[in-house]
């Protein structure tokens, strides 16, 4: 996968449902596996592959009962995918063939319906088997997938047996995310952060004011600040305030870094890597006068939107980070950097499964060069603020020690309690924010909500550090 070369000369999957499409059910698995496919072997993100717009043709032209439901097959495929070769290895004889990838995945996809869906693990089988018989890379291993599949429907209630629920979400995490992980946390929060990657959270919101009124309006529970978490049928663009731009989606952990700001009324403020936009929606609606600098043209264009939705005045610019010659220099910056979003598995299980321990290194060495760059920017005594969703330390704590020991005009300013809410339990012993999936386990469900409760719980992983520009 890491291979640059190698992942561009490789045949893709066509997408063209080549097996009897008078067979319900059974272009939403293809598809699924040649999803599965992109993400697993080419790096490809879910969210891109499921764009309505812009994602396979295969995919935008089916009914949205069935986009939904291959969105469900993939992301439970992702969300359990160590479960699922558990289980694989159980019930086969001997591993197939590692270029064998139309089977690998097609198993994945028919294992992930009948150890972890409501589907029938007759139907499961029978697409898995129909869909790699009409396949001429994988027809010839038919028989197998077949009697594999089928011994796994007998077995499923013996397959875990032996595992603890923490020891089964553990192996849902690649070999080198679990190293490092537990390397940077410990045991015991490798186990707690696994758990959590293993539920998919509830919706948070940020609210422009009044968040304990918002809470009740919606069904939802105050978290801290402007948060609010929020569990409610109907889609999101229907629910109270959404129109008039009361709120916008934003999870909890990614509203701390504008909170270290502190008072920025009446500040020229520069919001970049802006998009979608969140950050610089909370910076404006907290007074200060706001540039959103972001390189990617799209995204640009989905951040107006949001500003024009919520009645915030912001100044927009289309541009690299690294050719940006602002006019004037600003108060402070908010630098929300490119990522390995590791922080965001519970919600994006595909992203551990497209990013490798290579990868996490590049983004940090240019995490570093944005953050000496961005100082450029700012005035002298003012604030640069770094951020990411990542839970890696080469990504957050070990950028900051390299900025320190540089040459740029930057000095740490550590944060205590007073400047988040009271939450010590994010703050680090430098003095910088750390969030992992493992915490803010303890806020109860409103008492209306046909919920489970630990559903609640967590929020997404997150790094933040304050640096004040020196000279």
């Amino acid at each position: 996968m890491n291979d640059t070369k190698q992942r561009h000369q490789r045949r893709k999957p066509s997408l063209k449902n080549s097996a009897p499409k008078d067979k319900p059910g059974l272009a939403a698995r293809q598809v699924a596996t040649t999803l599965l496919t992109r993400i697993v072997d080419d790096g490809r993100g879910l969210d891109g592959l499921l764009d309505t717009r812009h994602g396979p043709a295969a995919l935008r032209d089916m009914p949205e009962a069935d986009r939904l439901l291959v969105r469900a097959i993939v992301t439970t495929a992702l969300r359990h995918r160590g479960e699922i070769e558990h289980a694989l290895d159980r019930c086969m004889d001997r591993k197939p063939p590692k270029n064998a990838r139309q089977l690998i995945h097609a198993l994945h996809v028919a294992a992930a319906q009948i150890l972890f869906m409501e589907v029938p693990d007759s139907a499961a089988v029978d697409l898995a088997v129909t869909a790699l018989s009409s396949d001429q890379r994988s027809t010839r291993f038919s028989g197998l997938a077949n009697a594999v599949l089928r011994r796994m429907g007998r077995e499923k209630d013996t397959l875990f047996e032996a595992m603890s629920d923490e020891a089964r979400a553990v192996i849902n995490m690649p070999p080198w995310l679990r190293k490092r992980t537990r390397k940077s946390y410990g045991k015991e929060r490798l186990a707690s952060i696994a758990m959590r990657h293993m539920q998919e959270p509830v919706i948070d919101i940020c609210v422009r004011e009044n968040p304990e009124e918002w809470a009740e309006k919606l069904g939802g529970v105050h978290l801290f600040g402007n948060a609010v978490r929020v569990m409610r049928e109907g889609a999101i663009h229907t629910w109270p305030g959404y129109d008039d731009g009361g709120w916008w989606v934003q999870d909890a952990a990614a509203q701390l870094p504008a909170q270290l700001m502190g008072d920025i009324d009446g500040k020229r403020v520069l919001d970049l890597c802006a998009a979608p936009g969140g950050k610089t929606a909370q910076l404006a609606a907290a007074g200060a006068s706001v540039t959103a600098l972001e390189l990617n043209a799209s995204r640009l264009h989905r951040l107006k939107g949001n500003m024009e939705r919520l009645k915030l005045d912001v100044e927009t610019i289309e541009g690299d980070l690294f050719e940006y010659e602002p006019a004037e220099l600003f108060d402070a910056v908010l630098l929300d950097a490119p990522c390995s979003s590791l922080g965001t598995i519970r919600r994006h299980p595909d992203v551990q499964w497209a990013k490798s321990q290579a990868i996490v290194e590049e983004l940090a060495d240019l995490q570093k060069r944005m953050c000496e760059h961005a100082a450029t920017f700012i005035k002298p005594g003012g604030t640069l603020i770094f951020a990411n969703c990542s839970l890696d330390r080469a990504e957050g704590e070990d950028v900051v020690a390299a900025i320190t020991k540089g040459a740029a005009p930057l000095e740490l300013s550590p944060l205590t309690p007073d400047d988040l809410f009271g939450l010590d339990d994010f703050i680090t012993g430098q003095g910088t924010v750390r969030t992992h999936p493992g915490q803010l386990n303890d806020v109860p469900p409103p008492t209306s909500a046909d919920v489970d409760p630990a559903r609640y719980g967590g929020l997404d992983g997150f790094f933040a550090a304050r640096f004040i520009r020196t000279a």
